[in-house]
C-alpha cells in the first residue's frame, strides 16, 4: 500500500495532484487544514499481503483487540516496496483516517480463521471484498462532499453564473453545453438577466441550416427511433409543399413492411393530399423505384421505425445508400425521449450522411432542453419542429423559430414545474468541472 501526503493551497488543487501522481483509482484516507492551505493523504494500491502481516501480528499476540493491529499494518505499509525513500510519510492514529475502523473490521474477520485457513483471504474472499466494498463506498462519499464543497464555493463567488446554470438545468441542458454558455456572460450581466442572455446564447448555438424540399423539391428520407413520428412529419411536409405547388410532383414512398397499418396510414395521407403513394418492400425495390419517379418534384421517403440497436437497422440504412441517386436524409427525433437514449440514436443513424435533424413532439417534452444538447454536441442542424398532430399547421421551419425554440424550452419546464437540487448541481459542476472556475 503507498501512501502519500499531498499539501496544496485549496482543495481543487490537492486533488488534482492527487489524480496526477496516483492516478483514478487513489483512496482518500483524511484531509483537514494546515497552515499552508490543505493537506490529503491519499494511498494506492492495498495490498492483501500487508493485511496477512497485520494478521500474523494478531495471532502473535493472543487475546489482545483486532483494532491493536492497525499500527502494525500502518507501520508494514511505511516499509512496504511501493513507499519509496524520501516520499512525504505520516503515521496514522485509528481516530486520524476514516478508513481505519474499516481495516481493523476486516482484520478482526480474518482472525477468527486459524494459520492454515490462510488462502481465505486470496481475491474474491468475502473479507477482502467487505474491504474493497467499504473503500468504494468511503471514495464516493467523499466525493460528494468535495463536489458539494467546490458548488456551494462556486456559488458564492459567481452567484449570477450559478444561477444560470441552474436555469439551464431546470430545463435540461446537459453540463457539457451549459458550462460554455454560463461563462460566456459576465457574472453581472448573469445575474440580472438569467434567462434572456442563456436562451439567446443557447439559440444562436444551436445549429440550424435552411429547408431547401420546400422550394426546390428533391429526393428526401426520413429514418428515425420507432414512433418519432416520421410519418406524420413526412404528412406535414407534403401538404406543406402542396400548398405551394401542388400535389401533382408529390410523391410518398413507404419501405415500412413490418409495422401493422403502415402502408395504410400514408396512403390515407396521400389520398388526402391528392398525391401518389408507393411501396418498396427492399434496396433493390426502392432503387427501382425511385429511377421511375424520377420526372416528380418531390419524392418523401416514409423508412421502418427501428430500435437504434435493432440488428436490421444496417440493411435499412445500406438501402438508402443508392449509387447516382441523391437521397437527403433526415434523423427525426422526439423530444420526449431521454438525452442517452437521443445520443444513441443520432451515433447510430449517423453511419449516413445525414442533411439534418426533424424534432418532434415539443408540445409534449418535459425539458427540451435535452433535444437541443445533443443536437449542439453532435452539430447536428436542426431543420424541421412540430409540436402538435395537426397536419399541417403543427410544422415550422427551425430557422424562422430560432429564438422560439429556445423560449419554448422555458414553457415546457413551467408546465412540468421542473426543479434541481443543490445536491444535483453538485453532482452536476461540483467534480472539477471548467464552469468553476
Amino acid at each position: 500500500m503507498k501512501i502519500k501526503r499531498f499539501v496544496a493551497p485549496d482543495m481543487r488543487q490537492a486533488l488534482r495532484r492527487v489524480r496526477e501522481e496516483q492516478g483514478p483509482d487513489a483512496v482518500i484516507l483524511s484531509n483537514s487544514r494546515v497552515a499552508d492551505g490543505v493537506e490529503i493523504i491519499a494511498a494506492l494500491d492495498y495490498d492483501e499481503a500487508l493485511i496477512r502481516e497485520a494478521l500474523g501480528s494478531l495471532r502473535a499476540e493472543a487475546g489482545s483487540a483486532a483494532t491493536a493491529a492497525a499500527p502494525s499494518a500502518q507501520d508494514a505499509a511505511a516499509q512496504a516496496p511501493g513507499a519509496r525513500a524520501g516520499e512525504d510519510m505520516k503515521p496514522f492514529r485509528e481516530d486520524e483516517t476514516p478508513a481505519g475502523p474499516l481495516v481493523h473490521r476486516a482484520l478482526a474477520d480474518l482472525a477468527e480463521h486459524p494459520a492454515a485457513e490462510t488462502p481465505a483471504v486470496a481475491e474474491g474472499s468475502p473479507a477482502l471484498d467487505a474491504v474493497h466494498s467499504d473503500i468504494r463506498g468511503l471514495r464516493e462519499l467523499l466525493e460528494s462532499q468535495l463536489s458539494s464543497l467546490a458548488w456551494n464555493d462556486y456559488s458564492r463567488r459567481r452567484p449570477g453564473r450559478a444561477q444560470v446554470l441552474r436555469n439551464l438545468s431546470r430545463i435540461g441542458v446537459a453540463p457539457d453545453v451549459a458550462a460554455p454558455i454560463a461563462e460566456q456572460l459576465e457574472d453581472g450581466d448573469a445575474g440580472e438577466h438569467a434567462w434572456q442572455l442563456p436562451l439567446r446564447i443557447l439559440a444562436e448555438t444551436l445549429p440550424m441550416t435552411e429547408d431547401r424540399l420546400l422550394e426546390s423539391g428533391g429526393i428526401a428520407a426520413f429514418v428515425g427511433p420507432t414512433g418519432v413520428g416520421k410519418t406524420t412529419t413526412i404528412a406535414k411536409l407534403a401538404a406543406r409543399y402542396a400548398m405551394r405547388h401542388g400535389a401533382e410532383g408529390i410523391a410518398l414512398v413507404t419501405t415500412d413492411c413490418y409495422r401493422i397499418g403502415a402502408e395504410e396510414q400514408l396512403a390515407t395521407y396521400a389520398r388526402i393530399l391528392g398525391a401518389r403513394m408507393y411501396v418498396a418492400e427492399d434496396g433493390e425495390a426502392l432503387a427501382a423505384l425511385l429511377q421511375r419517379l424520377g420526372s416528380m418534384d418531390l419524392v418523401l421517403i416514409d423508412t421502418t421505425g427501428m430500435n437504434q440497436r435493432d440488428v436490421r437497422l444496417a440493411d435499412q440504412l445500406a438501402a438508402l445508400k443508392i449509387e447516382g441517386t441523391p437521397i437527403e436524409v433526415f434523423l427525426t427525433l422526439s423530444a420526449t425521449a431521454q438525452e442517452a437514449s437521443l445520443d444513441e440514436a443520432v451515433r447510430r443513424f449517423g453511419q449516413l450522411p445525414l442533411a439534418g435533424c426533424a424534432l418532434t413532439k415539443i408540445d409534449e417534452a418535459a425539458q427540451l432542453g435535452c433535444a437541443l444538447g445533443v443536437l449542439i454536441r453532435h452539430r447536428l442542424p436542426l431543420v424541421y419542429i412540430a409540436d402538435g398532430q395537426s397536419v399541417p399547421q403543427d410544422f415550422y421551419l427551425a430557422d424562422a423559430k430560432r429564438l422560439w425554440i429556445a423560449t419554448q424550452a422555458v414553457e415546457c419546464m413551467r408546465r412540468s414545474e421542473a426543479e434541481v437540487s443543490e445536491e444535483v448541481m453538485a453532482q452536476r459542476f461540483g467534480g472539477g468541472t471548467d464552469a468553476l472556475s
